[in-house]
This record gives C-alpha cells, sequence and structure tokens, in this order.
C-alpha cells in the first residue's frame, strides 16, 4: 500500500515538474556549445526531459538528455580558422556578413534534414524550445509550428538586435557595441562612430534576415508569418553576460545575466599537468586561442617573436595549447604546447599568472572567476570589445595581433607579470564576478521553469504595442514643439498688434498736440 502511494506520489509530481524541452543549436562552434552543454546537461538533471539537436554529442551519457546529432553536416569550423583569415575579417560589415548571410544559407539549410523533420513532425508535445539568438531567426519557425513559447540563448553580452524584441535598450550614448573596440567611456567621436556601428548592425541584421533567412525558413514552412514577427513573440533571453565586468545597463526582466554558467569547477589536472605547473619557481603563463583560431598559423615572425618573448623569462614555464607537430621548432626550453587542458582547472591553479587569449567570453569569463590577469589578441566579432573592457578595468592589456613582435610582447609580459595592479584588480573582479544570490546555473533553470509554468506573457514589455517613433517620444516632441511654436507664434502676433494699436495711438496724437502748442 505505502509502495502504491510512494508510486502515485512520484507519477503526480513528475506531471506536475517534468517538463519536455527542445534545444536546437544548428551553429558549429564549440565555445558556443560550451554554454548550451552544460545548460541542457543541468535541465536533464532539474528532471526535465531534454531533446538536444547539435553538432557536438555529449562525451558522457546523462539520464533526460536526448542528444540527435548534426555531426558531420556543415563545415567545421573546430580550430579551422588561420590567424591571417581572421585578422582581415573583423570589420563591421564582414562579421555581420558571416554571421547573417553566408552562414545561413547553410544553417537554414540544415532544416530538412530528417534528424529535424522527425522532431517537426512528431506528435511529441514540447513545452518550450531553446535556441541561439545570433545571425538567423529561421530555427524559431519550429517554435511556431510547433505553438510553443521559445527561449534565446546569448554567447556574450547581447547583440543590439537581440535587444529589440525584448524592448531592453542597448543606448549607444555609453554601452558600447560588441563588433566595436570601445568602452562605456567614450569620447564624442567614439559615440560617434558606436552609434553609426550599432544602427549600421542592425540594419544589416534585419536587411538579411528579410532576404535571407525569411524565404529559407518559408522554403520549407508553409503559412509562416516573417520571422521578425514570430522573434518579437521571444519570452527570455539567457544572456553570457555579467555586470560586473560588462557594466551596469538599462535592462528588463527578460533578459537574465547568466555570465560564467559553464565554468566546471570539479575539474582536475592530471598528473603530468601538475607537476608541470608546480616545477615553476615564480609562475604559469598560459597561452590559448581558444576553439577557432589555430595558433600555429600564426605568421612565423610573430610565432619566433613571442618564443624569444617566453625564452627570456628564465623563472616562468609556459603552457600553451595548440597543434605542436605544426609549431616551428625548436622550442623554448621552458614551453609545452598541449593539445588540449582542462582549462578552468589551470586558471584557477595558485602558479598560473597570465593568461594570454584571444579575448573570447568563455576563456576570458573562467580567467576572472579564478582572478587570473590577461593578455588579450582579439581577432573578431566580441573579442576587442572584451579586451578592451579588461583593459578599462586595470586587469588585461590589449595586444593587436598585427602588432605582435617581440618588443610588444615583452613589454605585455612585464607589464602584467610585474605591476601588481593587474593581479589585485583581478583578484578584485574575481570577487564581484562571483558575488551573487544563485549560481549562474540556478539563475538559468530557475527562469527556464518560470517560462514553462508561466508562458512568456508576464515577461512582455508593456511598450511592446509602440512604434519606434511613440517609443522613443518623438511623437510627443513634435507635439510640443508644435504647441511651443504655436504659442510663440500667438504671442508674437499679439505682440506685433498690441505694439501696432499703440504706433498708430501714438501717430494720431501728435498732430493735436501740434495743435495747441
Amino acid at each position: 500500500m505505502k509502495l502504491g502511494i510512494t508510486f502515485l506520489f512520484l507519477v503526480v509530481a513528475c506531471v506536475a515538474d517534468c517538463s519536455r524541452i527542445l534545444a536546437i543549436f544548428s551553429y558549429p562552434v564549440q565555445s558556443h556549445n560550451m554554454m548550451f552543454e552544460p545548460l541542457m546537461i543541468g535541465l536533464a538533471r532539474a528532471g526535465h526531459s531534454v531533446d538536444v539537436i547539435s553538432h557536438f554529442p555529449p562525451k558522457k551519457s546523462v539520464p533526460g538528455y536526448n542528444h540527435i546529432s548534426l555531426k558531420g553536416t556543415l563545415h567545421n569550423l573546430v580550430n579551422n580558422i588561420t590567424a591571417d583569415y581572421a585578422s582581415i575579417h573583423g570589420g563591421v560589415y564582414q562579421m555581420m556578413n558571416f554571421l547573417c548571410n553566408r552562414e545561413v544559407k547553410d544553417l537554414c539549410g540544415l532544416l530538412p534534414l530528417p534528424q529535424l523533420q522527425r522532431v517537426t513532425n512528431a506528435d511529441t508535445k514540447y513545452d518550450v524550445m531553446i535556441t541561439e539568438i545570433l545571425g538567423s531567426n529561421c530555427y524559431l519557425s519550429v517554435a511556431h509550428i510547433m505553438k510553443i513559447p521559445f527561449i534565446g540563448i546569448v554567447t556574450n553580452v547581447v547583440y543590439p538586435w537581440v535587444i529589440d524584441p525584448v524592448f531592453g535598450d542597448a543606448n549607444p550614448s555609453f554601452i558600447p557595441s560588441q563588433l566595436s573596440t570601445f568602452t562605456n567611456e567614450m569620447s564624442f567621436f567614439e559615440r560617434v562612430e558606436n552609434m553609426m556601428i550599432h544602427v549600421y548592425s542592425k540594419f544589416l541584421f534585419y536587411y538579411w534576415d528579410v532576404t535571407v533567412s525569411n524565404p529559407l525558413a518559408r522554403k520549407y514552412f508553409d503559412d509562416l508569418p516573417p520571422l521578425n514577427d514570430i522573434y518579437n513573440n521571444i519570452s527570455l533571453v539567457l544572456a553570457n553576460s555579467h555586470f560586473s565586468i560588462h557594466g551596469v545597463r538599462p535592462g528588463t526582466q527578460a533578459i537574465v545575466e547568466v555570465a560564467g554558467l559553464h565554468i566546471d569547477e570539479t575539474q582536475v589536472l592530471s598528473e603530468e599537468l601538475e607537476r608541470f605547473l608546480n616545477s615553476s619557481k615564480d609562475g604559469v603563463v598560459y597561452f590559448s586561442m581558444g576553439t577557432l583560431v589555430r595558433s600555429d598559423t600564426f605568421q612565423v615572425k610573430k610565432i619566433l617573436a613571442i618564443y624569444e618573448s617566453f625564452s627570456e623569462l628564465t623563472n616562468y614555464k609556459v603552457l600553451w595549447k595548440g597543434n605542436l607537430k605544426d609549431m616551428p621548432k625548436p622550442l623554448p626550453s621552458n614551453v609545452k604546447i598541449v593539445s588540449w587542458v582542462p582549462q578552468y582547472a589551470i586558471l584557477r591553479h595558485p602558479k598560473v599568472k597570465a593568461f594570454v587569449t584571444h579575448g573570447g567570453a568563455m576563456g576570458t569569463q573562467e580567467a576572472i572567476h579564478a582572478g587570473v590577469p590577461i593578455i588579450g589578441i582579439p581577432f573578431f566579432f566580441d573579442q576587442s570589445s572584451n579586451v578592451m573592457g579588461y583593459v578599462q578595468r586595470g586587469f588585461g592589456v590589449y595586444l593587436s595581433y598585427k602588432d605582435i613582435s617581440k618588443v610588444s610582447f615583452s613589454k605585455a609580459l612585464r607589464e602584467v607579470l610585474s605591476n601588481p595592479k593587474y593581479q589585485s584588480n583581478a583578484a578584485r573582479y574575481s570577487r564581484l564576478f562571483r558575488d551573487r544570490p544563485l549560481s549562474p546555473m540556478d539563475e538559468a533553470i530557475f527562469w527556464v521553469e518560470y517560462v514553462i509554468r508561466n508562458g512568456g506573457e508576464p515577461l512582455r514589455s508593456s511598450g511592446q504595442h509602440l512604434n519606434w517613433f511613440q517609443y522613443y517620444l518623438i511623437d510627443v516632441g513634435l507635439f510640443l514643439l508644435a504647441i511651443t511654436m504655436l504659442v510663440i507664434a500667438v504671442v508674437f502676433t499679439f505682440v506685433k498688434t498690441v505694439l501696432h494699436i499703440i504706433a498708430c495711438k501714438q501717430s494720431c496724437e501728435l498732430p493735436v498736440k501740434d495743435k495747441f502748442s
């Protein structure tokens, strides 16, 4: 009897709390998956049934986590971009063209794949869909067809076009574009350029949304409304940002900051890596360019300049994540190159004193969490904005790829390793970054479950019905200007009339006075 009651209780609890979640992550970018996969696993461990469609199958089986693989359906971007290619594709148009035009044709072309069609045509009733918001909205068509709410994930600070559907504020007067090199302390001409980048990037996103994404989505789904109409019904955005390192900005409840969600504090070092780190006298410099740009494709003269700078750090060891077989030989005696490391475990080791990075959000947040200063060599997208923000906060140094030389790299190393302000500021921002009422994972899970329980309506802005000119009070401003001009015109006419009457009266009285004089 007791067993039956217990079973009934569990069934009722599961019906009440266990939801079916569909997640579609179409971009074949491993660093983005570093945020997606932990959240999906966290939702599965919270008792939900999670179907994930992506290019990166999990390494271990997790109860409640069902992976539907897209692996091999698109070109491989993992460690497959050369430094020279990345360095010349950092302009706003080149970046937006890559995100919203070139890549979209391949990404949206995955919609008719059998593994996706089986999901969209099945009778399975999902409670919510989660997908990345980046360069195309074509996968929002799946949520529309299924008539379910959807949640967007952004793997960095939200781009300007992500703000629009939730009526947030990305005021370019003090909020730097993620496609710029500015911080929130800009000069007049920097604000001018920032505004131009802000407007131009939004124009390009919406232009290619209409001309590229819309036709592709309608090719596979009948009677589909404009993707932007679907986009404007987004329920929630989970952003990989935090005010402590990206600045305080006007917000909305529909944007939830969960930076650091991907950080795995259970990572451990192998005995070999532990011995190497501990063998250093003064400390270790960790070098990694992330999962896209291959450091072995740096120009040889730049690699040799870096080698020469590292060789002068006789009391330091250098751990370099890269492709050893394609690197110039010989290596400096204090440099060890490995193809993969548990990165957070490396960064939080007490011997690690500096992190040489491309400035990607995931790696730099791990360094911030661990309190390690940064030398940033950014290439494209949000990397320059990230690094410049860290420079402004006093725990980072910016070094352009084209300016890498023995002199410039040595100068950056000396600055970070010798000036105590970098360690001090890194420790301070580590405390600020960690100081939260909930962990990023718990925060994200709560808000996903909130949307499942309540839908997205409670989080939608009450200003959503307004046109842009109403939202920015342009109509009110014009009305007040018209009233002001009308009042000025009436007063001017009244004063002019009174003065005319007085003048006429005076001219009429003058002959009378002259007669009796």
